[in-house]
């Protein structure tokens, strides 16, 4: 049994594609997808300088046309949803120890969890108001007190 040329083509594009399943940057796939257009070249009767011309130019057009849409699709920005300690900010606590920016003291309870706490716009809120989250600061989160 005799390999035709189309057929190691189509065997590359394949083991690229499979490759692609070990990557992160969809362009091992460009490769593989790529190795189509000379495979039919191939089959056509181009010899190995149309094969190759005909691979560059595939991948010319995947890289710089069809990878840059692909990426934009799959890493939209507005997707993102903050996650960890980013996603506490806009939450709602409840005060455990009065926060006092004299004294340097205060607790809120977040989410069943309790945290160190200031509030740079009040001088003393007390055990029992609501506060929002501002932001966080190792492990001291900044409130707003709700009224």
């Amino acid at each position: 049994m005799q390999l035709a040329v189309w057929h190691v083509w189509v065997i590359l594009g394949l083991v690229l594609l499979i490759a692609e399943i070990f990557t992160t940057g969809f362009l091992v796939a460009l490769f593989g997808l790529a190795c189509a257009v000379p495979a039919v070249l191939s089959v056509f009767g181009f010899g190995m300088i149309g094969q190759l011309v005909g691979f560059a130019a595939a991948t010319a057009v995947l890289l710089f046309a069809v990878r840059p849409l692909c990426m934009r699709f799959l890493h939209r920005e507005d997707d993102a949803v903050p996650t960890n300690v980013d996603g506490m900010v806009g939450k709602e606590g409840v005060v455990i120890e009065a926060i006092s920016t004299e004294a340097r003291t205060g607790r809120v309870k977040l989410g069943g969890e309790e945290w160190k706490a200031v509030c740079p716009f009040d001088d003393l809120v007390p055990v029992g108001a609501r506060v929002c989250v501002r932001t966080i600061s190792g492990c001291t989160v900044e409130v707003d007190r709700m009224y």
